[in-house]
Parts: structure tokens; sequence; C-alpha cells
């Protein structure tokens, strides 16, 4: 269950409820399963969310730093390392340096010059850019809600004391 998804009212405690030691023994219980059993199950989500778009544009960027070093040399073949998958790499030859494949997303992959390329690499890294500052964004508030609920827990624990 998603902290969205919760209702906060079911840990609040009642007035009528503060004098019994019990009711806030099981306030606090149940603050403390929220906060580790949803709220950090969401932020642990979110943060691996948020790594996987960062890898993405690192990918984008290694893209264009290619474009960069190879639009200047057409017209003539290319020898190159590619990475064909887990780090291993083989020798490859480009003999057609006119055009270059770029994966718009969905897993589809354009043929485009090397303007074009440029173009589109920089759309892509600015719209994930964007979905990297919403998941950031996200985060914060979790990591909020987890803060406000410690300090709660915290006085809930003082009251306990007294």
């Amino acid at each position: 269950m998603a902290y969205y998804d919760y209702n906060p009212e079911s840990i609040l405690v009642n007035q009528s409820e503060v004098h019994s030691t019990d009711a806030v023994a099981e306030k606090i219980q149940k603050y403390e399963e929220f906060v580790n059993e949803v709220l950090k199950n969401d932020l642990k989500y979110v943060l691996e969310q948020r790594d996987s778009v960062y890898e993405e544009i690192s990918e984008y960027t290694k893209l264009q730093t290619y474009i960069d070093r190879v639009h200047p040399i057409k017209k003539r073949p290319i020898k190159s390392k590619v990475n064909i998958g887990c780090e291993y790499f083989m020798q490859a030859e480009v003999k057609n340096t006119d055009f270059i494949f770029v994966d718009v997303g969905l897993g589809l992959h354009v043929q485009c010059t090397f303007e074009e390329a440029t173009r589109v690499v920089k759309k892509k890294i600015d719209q994930l850019t964007v979905k990297a500052e919403k998941m950031t964004d996200k985060s914060c508030d979790i990591k909020s809600r987890i803060k406000l609920i410690v300090q709660a827990l915290a006085e809930l624990q003082g009251l306990d004391k007294e």
C-alpha cells in the first residue's frame, strides 16, 4: 500500500485516549509500521526509479559525445569498439557515416542525420531531466513525511514518559 492510499486518521490519537498508555503504545506501533512498511518502501522505489532515469540521461549524454566526435569525420569509414552487452566490447567498422540510429523510446529506433540526432538527444535529455526533478521532489515529500512522523513519535513517547 502506497502512502497516498493510507488513511492518516487511523493512526491519530484521540484526546480521550491520551491518558491511556495502551492506546498510546498502539498508536506508536501503527506510526512505526507506517514509516517502516509504507513510507520507506515508497522512498526506496522512487529513488530506484530516479537512479534509472539518471542512467538513461548518462546514456544519452554518451551518445551526444559520440555524435560530436563522429560528425566531423563524415564520408570515411570509422573503426570503433561497440558495447554488445554486459560491458563486453568488440571491434566494429562503420562504412556509411551519413546516418545514425537513435532510440526514441518504446523500443523504437529512428534513422537520423547527425543534426537530427543532436536535436533528438537534446530533447530526450531535457525530458528525462524534468522527470528526474519530479522524482526528486517526490522523494523529498516522502522524506518530509517520514521526518514528521518520527517527530510525532518522539512527542508521543515523551507523553508516555510523563
